[in-house]
């Protein structure tokens, strides 16, 4: 099965991001008149979960505007992006399931991910949210779904950490918390929140463990990398080839390398950093993924803090030096998985000590 990537949408702005490596001495401007047609095979794609479940709120605390100025509600446009991610993710044999927590409604039965099924489930999600957010409940209930899964499962939970809480249940965190201890899964909080106490409730469940983390709604709206980054990834070899012709369409930049057990940023990663933040600076509707790898020594969960520490730094590089927005910055990580070279050699550990770098978005 292939997946074609004969238009920018496809590859930088809506789906892939790239994660291509470059072997270029710096980064270099993609432009678009016409790209030469690439044929990303399914191989190319790495599989980052095996399994994922959306938790969706549909309470009537979900009725308030995304911002001012605007009549689209926070579950109008999440339900809208939800559908829009679905339809460009490529099926890789993921379980899939969706389920409304308020309360808590099978909308899509955990099993086999069936792009059109899962399609007409998302359809069917209330036309109007309403009633109270049993939050704690609903996350109790994805135990026994759990229970069922192999491999790695990435829970999507849309929150905006208010709930109604019964004295006979937990808290939230205190389910994440155990789960995490009792199953291979990551949670991604999908947070509107707007106070800081909702927004402390969420970040407490994402001390689940070191995948675990609050992806702020705006974010998420904005930034297509938030949710395919969690599913999939894709081989740095799986380059886009492109024209000499004119129109800008993104910038192919190379990757940030890191000593051994080490966030700071070495002085040549800066040099490339500074490159892609000018880009940015002069490109106001770009953004950029910054994807963060460690090599393979160590455990997965010390290795996935470093990774993150690893993409974090180069984050908080281009806002600070170059003044890009925070929401125009997308942080994933892997820590060890998605080796480009051999982890047994020194040289090869020394490529995956990494920070992958795509920017898109301007189309």
């Amino acid at each position: 099965m292939h997946f074609k990537s004969t238009v920018f949408p496809m590859v930088f702005g809506i789906m892939l991001l790239g994660f291509f490596a470059s072997t270029l001495p710096a980064a270099e401007i993609i432009t678009e008149k016409d790209i030469v047609e690439k044929v990303i095979q399914k191989e190319d794609f790495i599989r980052t979960a095996d399994n994922f479940i959306i938790l969706f709120d549909s309470s009537g605390s979900m009725k308030e505007f995304i911002n001012k100025g605007t009549k689209e509600t926070k579950y109008d446009v999440v339900r809208k992006i939800l559908g829009e991610r679905q339809k460009v993710l490529p099926d890789l044999g993921y379980n899939a399931g969706l389920y409304l927590y308020t309360p808590f409604q099978e909308v899509y039965p955990m099993g086999p991910y069936d792009p059109a099924k899962f399609a007409a489930a998302i359809d069917s999600l209330p036309a109007e949210p309403k009633g109270r957010t049993p939050l704690p409940e609903g996350i109790r209930e994805i135990g026994p779904v759990l229970e069922k899964l192999s491999g790695k499962t990435a829970v999507f939970i849309f929150s905006d950490g208010s709930f109604d809480k019964l004295t006979d249940v937990k808290l939230p965190e205190d389910y994440t918390q155990e789960l995490a201890q009792q199953h291979d899964v990551c949670f991604y909080m999908i947070s509107s929140a707007t106070t800081w106490q909702s927004e402390k409730r969420l970040g407490d469940m994402a001390k689940a463990n070191a995948c675990s983390r609050v992806i702020p709604i705006e974010a998420f709206v904005n930034n297509p990398g938030y949710m395919t980054g969690a599913l999939y990834t894709v081989k740095a070899s799986a380059v886009v080839e492109t024209t000499t012709e004119a129109r800008i369409a993104g910038l192919r930049a190379q990757n940030g390398l890191f000593a051994f057990n080490r966030s700071d940023i070495r002085p040549e990663f800066q040099s490339e950093l500074d490159e892609v933040g000018t880009f940015l600076q002069n490109n106001p509707n770009a953004y950029v993924m910054l994807v963060g790898y460690t090599d393979g020594i160590g455990s997965a969960e010390y290795n996935l803090g470093l990774s993150k520490r690893r993409a974090d730094s180069a984050a908080k590089y281009l806002m600070t030096k170059h003044n890009i927005n925070q929401e125009r910055i997308v942080v994933n990580y892997y820590g060890k998985a998605n080796p480009i070279a051999s982890n047994n050699t020194e040289q090869g550990r020394a490529q995956n000590r990494r920070v992958e770098i795509a920017v898109g978005g301007l189309n």
